[in-house]
């Protein structure tokens, strides 16, 4: 069994450090591909946590703490920046097409917006 858990470690720091590098050069869509490898590492170190590891593998899972909390970290930051960039484009989609006294209509139009979003 402690074979297992070291297994499942050594996927869980890979899958943390490759979003985490992802996150932080901004490649948000590379880093949302990484999900459901994260999430498989994830589960089979939460079925495995709880035998009794050895000194060697505390200290390892010591490790694998200060990583997610870097990933953390990052996908905060990555969450902000979004949220930045809908602000903008909500603002930019709500302003006027004319520039006031520059023969605008009688009613105010907003300007046309194409969004392209992948999830």
């Amino acid at each position: 069994m402690s074979g297992e858990l070291t297994a499942a470690v050594e996927a869980l720091e890979q899958a943390l450090r490759a979003e985490t590098q992802a996150l932080k050069a901004r490649d948000l869509l590379g880093a949302a591909a990484m999900q459901p490898e994260k999430t498989r590492a994830v589960e089979a170190f939460v079925r495995l946590r709880g035998l009794a590891p050895d000194r060697s593998m505390a200290l390892r899972i010591d490790r694998l703490r200060q990583a997610v909390a870097l990933n953390r970290e990052m996908l905060e930051a990555a969450m902000a920046l979004q949220a930045r960039v809908l602000g903008v484009i909500a603002r930019a989609a709500s302003r006027p097409a004319a520039m006031p006294g520059y023969a605008v209509p009688r009613r105010p139009q907003a300007a046309p917006v194409s969004l392209s979003v992948k999830a």
